[in-house]
């Protein structure tokens, strides 16, 4: 699946400026439990890059069959809110199905994948 990083950086600062209001890259702000900073589009991409790894690992763990670990939940949590999702509950995942991170990472309320 090829995520087209630009418009997902555009959905991102979408997020980030309906949810903080208009800030400089580098500003401080709480999203969830975490402490982030507004980012410029090396470091989404970076950020973005974490998250795939984390919903790539959620979802091989839910198709093994493994028990999750508290340190992947917080994990994916803090992968999540770097780049201003709301992190689906990772322990539900695993009574159904985790979904389609494309869809996740360009939501602006409503799910549009990215192409």
């Amino acid at each position: 699946m090829a995520i087209d990083v630009d418009a997902a950086f555009q959905s991102y600062e979408t997020r980030f400026r309906e949810k903080f209001g208009e800030k400089p890259v580098g500003a401080f702000a709480k999203f969830a439990n975490t402490m982030i900073q507004k980012l410029d589009r090396a470091g989404f991409e970076a950020r973005l890059e974490a998250y795939l790894r984390w919903h790539r690992e959620s979802k091989r763990l839910l198709g093994s069959g493994a028990t999750i670990s508290d340190v992947l939940v917080m994990e994916f949590e803090e992968a999540s809110s770097w780049i201003c999702l709301e992190a689906p509950n990772v322990l539900e995942m695993f009574s159904g199905e985790v979904g389609d991170p494309a869809e996740m990472v360009t939501s602006t309320g409503q799910r549009a994948a990215v192409k």
